[in-house]
């Protein structure tokens, strides 16, 4: 078998193997983001609801981006380790990068299927519609979806047991959703706290991707901060290949 059969056939093995046994994790995966559109729109938008919609569909979208990396990737790595499900997976012929390449497939059509349900709820419920250019739209998602993925990785390759991976993400996902202007304009925080949170790369993809999205910002006003993703991404890649471990 091909190298790229297998690639299908484990990403078809991912998608039967999650929505068989945890079709509940499926549904919620999708209503909760399109829950705290309606409920942030409503209470943000003090003089348009568009407006406050028009800020979030981005930024809960990145928010999912954090959440597929950092939970869809690394707590699960460790869930499968602690599982012996790793060792399994290493003692078959099954290329290493055949079963991340697949991991990740999966997390990303869930992404993608997430990002639709929002965009569509955004522009049927409150008239929010993209406008930027689709491919410069696609290549800012996809980068920081791989920079978040690459770090998600490092979760999974440095905690030794699932429950150490899940706080791990947990600590992570959760503050920055709310500090890297996803939920709240970071406007709202003095200036030095706003400086300063501008820097994180969690900021830098979410604030890149609502300018490129929804005020159709050329992608080379940001080309600082995607090289800095880019950064950040070969970064994580090089430290989870250096200290991943199958057992």
């Amino acid at each position: 078998m091909t190298a790229l059969r297998m690639l299908g056939a484990q990403t078809r093995m991912n998608f039967v193997w999650y929505f068989v046994r945890d079709t509940e994790m499926i549904f919620w995966s999708l209503a909760i983001p399109v829950f705290f559109l309606v409920v942030f729109s409503f209470a943000l938008g003090t003089g348009s609801t568009k407006q406050a919609s028009t800020f979030l569909v981005p930024g809960l979208i990145g928010a999912q981006v954090l959440s597929s990396g950092f939970w869809g990737v690394g707590a699960m790595l460790a869930t499968f380790r602690e599982k012996k499900l790793l060792r399994r997976v290493y003692l078959t012929p099954l290329p290493p990068w055949v079963f991340f390449l697949s991991l990740v497939a999966y997390r990303m059509a869930l992404l993608a299927a997430q990002a639709v349900l929002l965009v569509v709820v955004g522009a049927l419920v409150f008239g929010v519609h993209i406008v930027g250019n689709p491919a410069a739209v696609v290549f800012v998602l996809v980068l920081g979806a791989a920079c978040f993925v690459s770090l998600g990785t490092v979760i999974g390759a440095l905690t030794r047991t699932a429950e150490s991976a899940n706080n791990v993400a947990s600590v992570l996902t959760v503050p920055l959703a709310f500090l890297s202007d996803a939920y709240i304009p970071l406007e709202r925080f003095p200036a030095g706290v706003s400086r300063v949170l501008h820097l994180l790369p969690s900021t830098q993809f979410i604030d890149a991707f609502r300018g490129v999205s929804m005020y159709a910002v050329p992608v080379s006003d940001y080309a600082g901060w995607l090289v800095a993703l880019a950064c950040w991404t070969v970064a994580g890649t090089v430290v989870s290949a250096r200290f991943f471990r199958w057992v």
